[in-house]
């Protein structure tokens, strides 16, 4: 069809408006703004934790909770090198007791790991067992014997009619009477012999095992009512009086620990503020040829006054070892300079968290959390948590943390 050139003009003129207008709706929509996400939670008011552990107290409570403050500062403590320990029994003082020859095991019910045991308590009692050559024959003896009693029996009985119908002799009966009681002391031992095996002594002997040392049971291997033969490990003992501490040091550290110096060990879940106990003992040994090849650690071993028995061989401790200077011409024990606070300012929560508060304004105090490093005397070395100069609570610092949690009126 022919269309003039006016109205060629026309139709190309809409075309182009309706293909403008059509684009023009598709970048509206790649605008329209996307809806905001909605949050599963919203928490109203947050309030830190800063806030949250800010006491203010009037004057009279202050003064009736006692409150003192000190402040804190940056003292020269001695160099300590804090590293794990391993409590060891001293050797000779651990023993294995075993079962001096074949048998059943009675008593020792009660025996548990961690348990204190006496010198000369009787651990164990063993019923002997015949050797193995017999046991495989005790049904067989007692049938012999049982046999030879009931022949032994009638012998005796021939002998007796015979003795009374005047066929017989007196020396013939008591022969037999013999015979019987011979055949009876047979089947007895045959019979003591099968209830060893089943742990029934019968009236039998049975080997006491005593304990050679007072100490602590370290590990039970057999249980009451067991067969064991010769040499099987019935229960290992400790004594506990004295211990070792093994502690592994970097091998550029022995030439800086001396002799006569001691080392304070503690427990892993102590605290820094629990009484630590301080290993007042010569170095029993330091040699690099003791550690790990190739881990440059020597093991250094200490001995621990534990009459107590406050610690356990195999028990991982935390163990501060003081160093020296290093200089044999100076000597003397190498300081360093460490934040400082008394051990009374330090507060744990349920959680096992440390805390102090300090005095941010008149009348008002803060709790915030610190970490402390250490213990050195009466004092605490932090690490971090608050700075120098800080006042922090000493006298009222618990009553303080009553107050806070409503626990002090």
């Amino acid at each position: 069809m022919y269309f003039p050139p006016f109205t060629s003009s026309l139709l190309i003129a809409a075309r182009c408006l309706a293909l403008t207008s059509l684009l023009g709706g598709v970048v509206a929509c790649g605008n329209a703004e996307k809806p905001k996400a909605v949050s599963p939670a919203e928490v109203e008011n947050p309030v830190k934790e800063s806030d949250l552990t800010t006491v203010v107290i009037t004057a009279d409570a202050e003064k009736r909770l006692g409150i003192k403050t000190v402040a804190i500062t940056t003292d020269n403590v001695q160099a300590t090198r804090e590293v794990g320990g391993e409590i060891q029994a001293v050797p000779g003082q651990a023993v294995t007791i075993v079962a001096p020859v074949q048998g059943t095991l009675r008593g020792g019910a009660s025996l548990t790991a961690g348990q204190r045991v006496r010198q000369g308590q009787t651990l164990y009692s063993l019923v002997p067992l015949p050797p193995e050559r017999d046991l495989l024959t005790l049904d067989q003896g007692i049938t012999q014997a049982r046999t030879q009693l009931q022949v032994a029996q009638a012998r005796l009985q021939r002998a007796e009619e015979l003795l009374a119908d005047r066929a017989g002799s007196v020396r013939a009966r008591d022969d037999a009477r013999a015979d019987v009681a011979l055949a009876q002391r047979a089947l007895a031992d045959a019979r003591a012999r099968q209830g060893a095996m089943n742990g029934n002594t019968n009236g039998g002997q049975a080997l006491p095992i005593k304990a050679p040392l007072s100490g602590v049971v370290q590990r039970v291997s057999v249980a009451p009512g067991s067969v064991v033969t010769a040499n099987t490990v019935l229960v290992e003992l400790a004594a506990l009086n004295k211990v070792w501490v093994r502690v592994p040091l970097f091998v550029g550290d022995l030439h800086r620990v001396g002799k006569d110096q001691s080392v304070t060990v503690r427990p892993l879940n102590g605290g820094a503020t629990r009484q630590a106990r301080a290993v007042e003992a010569h170095l029993l040994s330091a040699s690099a040829g003791t550690g790990t090849p190739g881990a440059g650690a020597a093991d250094v071993f200490y001995e621990l006054d534990n009459t107590d028995e406050a610690f356990r061989p195999g028990e991982r401790v935390a163990v501060d070892v003081t160093l020296s200077s290093g200089n044999s011409a100076t000597g003397g024990t190498a300081t360093t300079a460490a934040l400082t606070i008394p051990a009374a300012a330090l507060l744990y929560d349920a959680s096992g968290g440390q805390w102090v508060y300090v005095r941010t304004k008149p009348l008002q105090y803060t709790r915030q959390r610190v970490e402390v490093q250490r213990a050195v005397g009466n004092q605490v070395v932090v690490s971090r948590g608050v700075q120098a100069g800080a006042e922090v609570v000493t006298d009222g610092a618990a009553e303080l943390f009553g107050t806070e949690f409503g626990g002090s009126h």
